[in-house]
């Protein structure tokens, strides 16, 4: 695991983790105004279990922070991190 890359998808649905070229995960989003919307995350299983998941929240955290965007927590996963760390994502989290 030598390179780690974030992008977001074309259709601006996703937000893509990949390792070495081959994607293993992906949060499901949309965008309603300043409304950062995260449906769910999806980690390939042969990666789970390894921080992947969380990489991906704060890669979101900080696109979020950069756009002034508040996140919406559908997902479960997102919802239990920030309501877990409440100071670290004091001013994005929209419930």
């Amino acid at each position: 695991m030598n390179n780690i890359k974030f992008e977001i998808s074309p259709y601006q649905d996703e937000l893509q983790l990949y390792i070495d070229d081959e994607k293993v995960g992906f949060m499901s989003i949309s965008l309603d105004g300043r409304l950062l919307n995260v449906h769910f995350t999806k980690i390939d299983e042969k990666y789970e279990g390894h921080g992947f998941a969380k990489l991906l929240l704060d890669k979101l955290v900080n696109y979020a922070e950069e756009k002034d965007l508040l996140i919406d927590p559908e997902c479960d996963f997102v919802r239990q991190q920030l309501e877990n760390h409440p100071k670290r994502y004091k001013g994005i989290w929209h419930d």
